[in-house]
C-alpha cells in the first residue's frame, strides 16, 4: 500500500504516459469547489520541486477574496504589479492602450 500525503502537499500520480503529474488546490469558488493547478514532470523529483514552488507561490493567495473585483480593476492590478516589473517601459504603454481599446470597454464591467 502507497504512502498517505501529507495534507496540503498536493496530489501526485503516475501517468500512462510515463509522465508524472500533481496537483494542488489553491483555492474555492463562491459555490465551494476546489479551483486546482496541474504540473507535470518527467520525473518524480522534479514534479515534487515543482509542487513546493507552486504551493509557496500560491501559500497566501486568497483567490475568493478578489472575485468581487471588474476585470477593470484586476487588469489595472495585473499590468502594474506582474507585467510591469518584467516589460520594458514602451512594452508596457502598449499593452496598456491595447486593454484600454479592446478589452475594457466590451468586457471591463464583468466581474472576475
Amino acid at each position: 500500500m502507497g504512502k498517505r500525503r501529507p495534507s496540503g502537499d498536493g496530489m501526485v500520480r503516475k501517468r500512462e504516459d510515463g509522465r508524472w503529474e500533481g496537483r494542488i488546490v489553491i483555492g474555492h469558488k463562491d459555490n465551494g469547489e476546489p479551483i486546482f493547478r496541474y504540473v507535470s514532470a518527467k520525473t518524480q523529483k522534479d514534479l515534487l520541486k515543482k509542487l513546493h514552488q507552486n504551493i509557496e507561490e500560491y501559500r497566501d493567495v486568497n483567490l475568493c477574496e478578489d472575485s468581487k473585483m471588474s476585470l477593470r480593476e484586476w487588469l489595472d492590478r495585473w499590468l502594474e504589479e506582474y507585467v510591469a516589473p518584467s516589460v520594458r517601459p514602451s512594452t508596457l504603454e502598449g499593452y496598456r492602450g491595447y486593454i484600454q481599446r479592446n478589452i475594457k470597454p466590451h468586457l471591463g464591467d464583468k466581474p472576475v
